[in-house]
């Protein structure tokens, strides 16, 4: 958090008017700026949610707009995360269009003086990030090239020493004086190389511990199908009973023949398994609540009692 003197003290630098519009933004400036940020230029004008104060500092763009009952809006948006800038000014106002990421900021201001120094400043802060993204770059290829050249000398420094162990094995074996074999050193990396070797050890054994082990056999396991499930038997030997009206009693030739007829493709052919499935609601409400008598039902509406008609007596 900065002071409240250091901010002031940086406006009245930019000779920037704290009496005016904006009073309410700049109170918040303490509360967002770092302590190491410097201001460049401030200019207020307006954006797609109204007034706001456009700050430019030494590593960053803010918008801040801070509206009545403590409603604060703050964009920020590095240097590096910049991808396009747009400017356009008319007889009147400045306008001015940036791009960072997937988020594109649009301003709008009457002060066009403060404004193109805004964006001059950001265009030039935005090469020298440029240049020192580059210039790390650079300087990563040249520390792996030195990497690799030290490497390629230890190599070459190991295959000696393993030659002169071999030489000295061979004077020991030929009867030479025990004590005039002096067995050679082993070479030392450089610091560098060999802060670079545990580091490739270290990710290395990271990924054997954390990756799954990678399998050679290739071979797809058969899937489960909804037919070789032991509920479906007792559902195909209640459809045929249902169907046929006798007890159909589940072999394995039928369990092994039902994943034909549950996936067959002919629609020419009868599959009692569609035929189950389609008859199985009614069957279900059959046994719940009884089997209707529709006939009697029919018979019992369509005859209506006779009355014999009384005649008065003559």
């Amino acid at each position: 958090m900065v002071s409240v003197q250091s901010v002031e003290q940086q406006l009245k630098r930019l000779k920037f008017s704290t009496h005016s519009w904006g009073r309410a933004e700049i109170r918040e400036l303490p509360n967002i700026l770092m302590p190491d940020e410097e201001m460049y230029e401030c200019v207020n004008g307006t954006y797609e949610g109204g007034f706001a104060l456009l700050v430019a500092t030494d590593s960053r763009v803010l918008l801040i707009d801070k509206k009545p009952l403590n409603f604060l809006t703050v964009e920020d948006m590095r240097f590096e995360m910049i991808n396009e800038l747009d400017y356009s000014h008319r007889m009147i106002g400045a306008q001015i269009s940036i791009s960072a990421g997937s988020k594109t900021l649009q301003f709008k201001s009457y002060n066009q003086a403060r404004l193109r120094k805004l964006i001059n400043h950001v265009q030039h802060c935005m090469a020298d990030s440029k240049k020192q993204m580059s210039a790390g770059q650079k300087d990563q290829k040249q520390h792996l090239e030195q990497i690799n050249q030290q490497l390629q000398a230890y190599l070459i420094a190991q295959h000696q020493q393993q030659e002169a162990l071999r030489e000295q094995l061979a004077q020991a074996r030929s009867g030479a004086d025990p004590a005039a074999v002096q067995l050679p050193e082993p070479p030392k990396p450089s610091p560098e190389l060999a802060d670079f070797l545990l580091a490739q050890s270290l990710l290395k054994q990271f990924r054997e511990q954390h990756q799954p082990p990678i399998t050679d056999d290739t071979t797809p396991k058969p899937i489960q199908s909804e037919a070789e499930s032991p509920h479906m038997g007792d559902l195909y030997s209640s459809g045929m009973q249902e169907i046929f009206g006798r007890k159909q009693e589940s072999s394995p030739v039928v369990t092994q023949t039902m994943p034909k007829l549950y996936g067959m493709h002919n629609p020419l052919d009868i599959n009692p398994l569609s035929i189950a499935y389609s008859k199985l609601p009614m069957a279900l409400r059959n046994r719940k609540f009884g089997r209707p008598s529709f006939h009697a039902h029919s018979q019992a509406t369509a005859i209506k009692p006779i009355v014999s008609q009384q005649y008065p007596a003559i």
